[in-house]
């Protein structure tokens, strides 16, 4: 059964301070808005940002699946040309 509805999350554009949660239907789904929305912790009208709940939690959780990098020798330049003209690899 496909989703068919999406929590949105919305909050203040400034601090970052989540100002609640909306579930709406794909088809209804707005994430780009031109009103203001009242923030608590900065005590004013604000414009607000929305995105996909759980959106920054699963990019976290595929960029820490991904192969670590290498160690890299820590050589000088010196010794890296006479390295590669001996044809060692590093």
């Amino acid at each position: 059964m496909p989703i068919t509805e999406v929590t949105i999350t919305r909050r203040c554009a400034h601090c970052r301070y989540e100002l609640g949660e909306l579930t709406v239907k794909k088809d209804n789904m707005r994430l780009m808005v031109t009103e203001t929305a009242w923030c608590e912790s900065c005590g004013s009208d604000v414009p607000e940002l929305r995105e996909v709940a759980g959106r920054v939690s699963s990019v976290q959780a595929e960029q820490a699946s991904y192969p670590g990098n290498p160690p890299v020798p820590d050589v000088s330049a010196a010794e890296y040309r006479r390295r590669r003209l001996e044809g060692r690899h590093l």
